[in-house]
Order: structure tokens, then C-alpha cells, then sequence
């Protein structure tokens, strides 16, 4: 991976959207793994196109979201790093985005029902629920509008989407009150964005 230049506009972007009081931000150094935990607690809504939904338009409440991503280096032996070309070293998020949600049907949020117990292995959802939120536009785009509005991810003057984003994996990988994504990160930008942050903090604190 060649070391990517970012903005000044860019940084200050990514350090505003990390202390906003709904994220939580984790890198652990050992695992080479970065986590966002996004509290999110309010209705996500759909807007019926998902195909395994029966056109269901519902006000979803979520609880938050969470986004992982792994460095490739994780894969190989620390001697063999140097080995390693700019075309092996990358953040991996494939399976590792979860937006958790009541899927009670109460207060008219999603219900999930209970799963027709003839599914072997994908959910196959009963008659009586609302389906699956996978594959529904209006609810992805709904969650990033919440980043942005909540919690001050910026998508338009620099568009963080190109440092941190998700989109549905696969329906074998839907379960129950959760949904999950693929998570597309820059985990390198967030180090430095978290790095200055720090810095920002330390100094503020010793003046």
C-alpha cells in the first residue's frame, strides 16, 4: 500500500467526526484492527425496496452500529512483512459491519418474527414478520445520513465516505435484530486522524 497523502481539510474532517460523542473509536496495535462503535438510538428508516421485505416501509429502531476492519499484515508472519508488496497490504472489512435493532415489532418497529423452521442455514422468515432489511436503499442511506447529522461525518466538502463506508453483505449473513455490511476503511487515515487527535488533547491539557 503506498502511503496516502491526506488533506489538511481531510484530517480536520476525520478528527471532528471522533469526538463526536456518539462515536467510539478502538485501534488495537496487537490485532492490527480498528473498530468504530456508533450509538445510534433512534428510528433508521427503510423505504420497501429490499426484495426479501414484502415492500415493508418501517421507522427502525436501532441501537448503534458497528464497523471493523483488519490489516492483511494479520494474515502473514511479522518476518515475512517485508516481504510484502503494496498489493498485499491493505484494511480488510469483508463480514464485519453490524447495525443492531429491535426487532420486536413493538412501538412499529421492524419484526423479525420467528424464522420458518425449515430454513437449514439462511434465514427463511415466517409469513407473520416483515422480512429481511437487507437489500433495502433507504435504510443504508438513512444510517449515513444519521453519521452525518449526528455525528458529524462529513460527506459532502470532503466526503469521509472515501475513508469509511459500508453496504449489505449477503443474506446467508443476516441474522436476527441485526444487519450486517461489508466495510470498505482506510484504517491508516484514522490512525492519523486519531494521532492528531491525541495530540490536539495533550496539548490543550499542558497549556
Amino acid at each position: 500500500m503506498q502511503k496516502q497523502k491526506y488533506t489538511k481539510e481531510e484530517i480536520e474532517a476525520g478528527v471532528k467526526f471522533l469526538q463526536n460523542a456518539n462515536v467510539n473509536f478502538d485501534y488495537d496495535k496487537d490485532d492490527m484492527q480498528i473498530n468504530f462503535s456508533i450509538d445510534v438510538g433512534c428510528r433508521i428508516w427503510t423505504d420497501g425496496s429490499s426484495i426479501w421485505s414484502r415492500g415493508v416501509v418501517k421507522g427502525v429502531k436501532v441501537n448503534s452500529l458497528s464497523l471493523t476492519a483488519t490489516h492483511s499484515k494479520e494474515m502473514y508472519d511479522e518476518k515475512d512483512w517485508a516481504s510484502l508488496k503494496d498489493e498485499d497490504l491493505y484494511w480488510s472489512g469483508g463480514l464485519t459491519g453490524y447495525a443492531f435493532y429491535d426487532g420486536s415489532g413493538k412501538d412499529g418497529t421492524w419484526y423479525d418474527g420467528v424464522d420458518d423452521e425449515s430454513a437449514l442455514i439462511n434465514r427463511n422468515t415466517s409469513k407473520e414478520s416483515d422480512g429481511l432489511i437487507y437489500t433495502d436503499d433507504g435504510f443504508v442511506k438513512n444510517l449515513i445520513k444519521y453519521l452525518r447529522d449526528e455525528c458529524s461525518f462529513d460527506t459532502s466538502f470532503v466526503d469521509l465516505t472515501k475513508y469509511l463506508d459500508f453496504e449489505y453483505s449477503e443474506q446467508g449473513m443476516q441474522d436476527m435484530e441485526t444487519v450486517n455490511f461489508d466495510v470498505e476503511m482506510d484504517g491508516d487515515f484514522w490512525i492519523k486522524c486519531n494521532d492528531e487527535l491525541v495530540k490536539f488533547l495533550h496539548n490543550k491539557e499542558v497549556a
